[in-house]
């Protein structure tokens, strides 16, 4: 199985997803970054996160762990951004009837 048919593999299984960012930034390397590659949350994605306190925190070590951009990049990230980085994993918020 050749690379590209191993990644639509995983695609189709759920096991990555692409996040096209809407405000996209220039990272220190000077590297473009509009998209972010997503990895499923594993149980020991959660562990490691687990004795930070502050949920802003744990919510950014998470998504640092699953995209493997680092605290610095993060920063650079429009607030949009992150939550659509964060949809990935957090439940969705229940409708509210009309």
């Amino acid at each position: 199985m050749s690379k590209n048919e191993a990644q639509q593999v995983m695609e189709d299984l759920g096991a990555d997803v692409v996040v096209k960012l809407k405000y996209p930034v220039r990272l220190p390397t000077g590297q473009l970054l509009d998209t972010v590659n997503v990895r499923r949350i594993r149980v020991g994605d959660l562990r490691a996160v687990a004795h930070i306190e502050n949920e802003a925190e744990q919510g950014l070590a998470i998504v640092a762990r699953i995209t493997g951009l680092v605290p610095e990049d993060l920063d650079m990230l429009d607030l949009e951004d992150l939550n659509a980085l964060q949809d990935t994993f957090r439940p969705a918020k229940p409708q509210k009837a009309a």
